[in-house]
């Protein structure tokens, strides 16, 4: 894609959440309204199809070139599942399992099946079509659609601290063994991977929004007679806010370079990308903690209302914190592959392009 498609693209969000971001719609969509609308406006845009093949209603673009535009959603916290159905395609399309094409353009989600037979926080769960799910785990892993989460027996309705639909499916050994799957060795890595990178992607977004909104206040809110923005300790406070976005931001962008070269799905670029969104999803969780942290210290009461816009940003910071493996999941998981590597080798891991 080129540099003009994109930025006709980034323009095309921009004013749709222009013409559906004010806070009467949002809070409709809270209280469990599907706002229709905006839904037809974002598929009018093809995002959601776009790494899909053109005879599918697709552009072909990769995923690397569609994290900015799921990014842009993320930035203007546009209430919809444009960007976990845009994920679920796109690797749907890579492992040859697409579902029908009337579901091409319906409300779509990612998960994870674990040991305990469950999918935890199903992102739109309660109003998807259908979900791509990732069971049993390792060599032995497989892919199943799950169709209409919401009328199977063990769906239990939800909603994240950002106010969104979610769920919890409990399957039974007899209902997951009646899931239509394929084998798909270490499908579980590759779903548990992606989902992180796109969670980091609308983090990295979502810390800048945030950034944005508390200098803007900053120039603003006046007082003792100058704007707070004038005063040291609040630069201070908004320096340490932009370090962390950017540092937040590079490593999004190393994962997705790593996550674009990477051969899925190989059990070796499975660990080797591993290292890379791991490091990712862990920087933008310990991002996000201060990022929302002086985010409210700057807009003070303000920053805590309803009223003011901040909040529709932050929360999402926690829930997407959370989702597809906090920090302390992925710090872990990075901490054993760096004792795995060894003393000799560990340098040359951190410091490599």
């Amino acid at each position: 894609m080129t540099q003009p498609m994109l930025e006709a693209l980034v323009d095309a969000i921009d004013k749709v959440a222009l013409a559906h971001g004010d806070r009467g719609a949002r809070e409709l969509a809270e209280a469990g309204q599907w706002p229709a609308q905006l839904w037809r406006d974002l598929q009018d845009l093809g995002l959601a199809q776009a790494c899909l093949a053109e005879e599918d209603g697709g552009v072909e673009l990769s995923l690397a070139e569609l994290w900015p535009l799921l990014g842009r959603l993320a930035f203007h916290a546009l209430p919809v599942p444009i960007a976990e159905s845009a994920l679920a395609l796109a690797l749907a399309k890579q492992a040859d399992y697409l579902p029908d094409a009337r579901l091409h353009d319906q409300a779509l989600s990612v998960g994870l099946v674990d040991a305990h037979l469950r999918i935890r926080g199903l992102s739109y769960g309660p109003i998807c079509q259908a979900a791509l799910v990732a069971v049993g785990q390792g060599a032995t892993a497989s892919l199943a659609w799950v169709y209409r989460p919401c009328e199977q027996e063990g769906f239990r309705p939800a909603r994240n601290l950002a106010g969104e639909p979610c769920c919890d499916l409990q399957f039974t050994a007899k209902s997951l063994g009646d899931l239509s799957q394929i084998a798909l060795p270490h499908a579980d890595r590759w779903l548990m991977q992606a989902g992180a990178l796109l969670r980091s992607v609308q983090m990295s977004h979502a810390m800048s929004k945030a950034l944005q909104l508390s200098l803007q206040f900053a120039n603003e809110r006046v007082q003792f007679g100058k704007p707070i923005g004038k005063f040291q300790a609040v630069q201070h406070m908004l320096a340490v806010m932009a370090s962390e976005v950017a540092a937040a931001s590079a490593m999004v962008g190393s994962a997705s370079e790593a996550f674009a070269a990477a051969s899925w799905p190989d059990p070796v670029d499975a660990h080797r990308c591993e290292w890379w969104v791991g490091a990712a999803k862990a920087r933008c969780g310990e991002a996000a903690a201060k990022v929302f942290e002086i985010a409210h210290q700057v807009h003070a009461a303000m920053g805590y209302t309803r009223e003011h816009m901040l909040h529709v940003t932050t929360r999402r910071l926690l829930a997407w914190r959370d989702s597809f493996g906090a920090e302390h999941y992925w710090q872990s998981r990075l901490g054993h592959q760096a004792i795995k590597l060894g003393a000799d080798k560990l340098w040359e891991k951190l410091v490599q392009a």
